[in-house]
């Protein structure tokens, strides 16, 4: 007899683009992630500032950047 096959159960990571601004030399950017935002990815690539913003549309789709569950999909509808 042959034994039954065992399965993993798959977990899917979900890769959100957040998309910053800086506020020193308003470069645009974007950042991959599957979480919450670390703090070096919150870095101008262009002049090293901290001082970067979301922008709006990436806030609508993603939720703010503060959120540990920004760049993850909700589970329920809003309202």
């Amino acid at each position: 007899m042959i034994p039954p096959r065992v399965y993993e159960p798959i977990q899917e990571v979900v890769v959100a683009t957040i998309k910053l601004v800086c506020r020193e030399c308003e470069h645009g950017f974007a950042v991959e992630t599957a979480g919450a935002i670390k703090d070096r990815q919150k870095r101008c690539p262009k002049c090293g500032s901290s001082e970067v913003r979301q922008t709006v549309g990436s806030f609508l789709s993603n939720g703010p950047l503060s959120s540990p569950t920004c760049g993850t999909m909700p589970t329920r509808g809003y309202g």
